[in-house]
């Protein structure tokens, strides 16, 4: 028998449809560019996660897609399906599915923030040594990144998702369940014309390229 895996990163990822992803973007953009955005921004999330954990895994939907997700992975990923439900109940299948492989470290990250760095998915595995959950906020009141080591944290029902209460319920609950938890400094999430404008001046800012592709999308509508 295999032993278990010690850490394992996940990235929830949606397939790129005009129109289904990036809605308030589309708005002060077009459908077909928020989609090409969202794409870009799958991208680099997961050449930046690869090899941070011993098992890195991309979490898609939906189903059919399986094919053009294949083809934007990097070596060395898995790729699962995600679960039915609300955002909740899907991130709740993803912690239950690696705690039932018993992998101690868990981390969970979406694909809107392609600038994230790579050292700050590392120090939310190194505060899973002291803390049994970890917590990446994000500026607009929810959070970019949520970890845990040993447990399923209870934290993905009876949430008001996509608010900016999600932070503050998600820490009550490890509060009232007496759940040690830390937090990593707070990080962009890109949903807005205004997000991608912060983007780009903080790429400027520190010199770091994500890619040509996003980068022209970029000067289209930013120039």
């Amino acid at each position: 028998m295999s032993k278990p895996f010690q850490s394992q990163l996940g990235v929830f990822a949606k397939y790129w449809e005009p129109g289904q992803v990036k809605t308030r973007l589309a708005r002060d953009t077009n459908q077909e560019f928020a989609a090409s955005v969202y794409r870009q921004f799958i991208q680099a999330t997961l050449e930046t996660a690869t090899g941070i954990a011993q098992r890195s895994v991309l979490a898609f939907t939906p189903t059919d897609q399986y094919t053009e997700f294949v083809q934007c992975l990097p070596a060395g990923w898995t790729m699962v399906a995600q679960a039915t439900g609300d955002l909740g109940q899907r991130m709740l299948a993803y912690f239950t599915d690696a705690h039932a492989h018993q992998i101690e470290k868990v981390v969970l990250i979406g694909s809107d923030s392609p600038h994230l760095p790579a050292a700050l998915l590392k120090q939310a595995f190194d505060q899973l040594d002291a803390h049994q959950c970890v917590i990446g906020p994000a500026r607009d009141g929810g959070y970019y990144l949520i970890g845990a080591r040993n447990i399923v944290p209870p934290v993905f029902a009876e949430v008001d998702w996509s608010t900016d209460n999600v932070l503050q319920q998600t820490i009550t609950k490890l509060q009232d369940a007496n759940i040690s938890y830390s937090l990593l400094p707070p990080w962009l999430d890109i949903d807005t014309i205004d997000d991608f404008r912060e983007l780009q001046q903080d790429l400027e800012h520190s010199g770091h390229w994500l890619c040509d592709e996003l980068h022209t999308l970029q000067q289209e509508f930013l120039s």
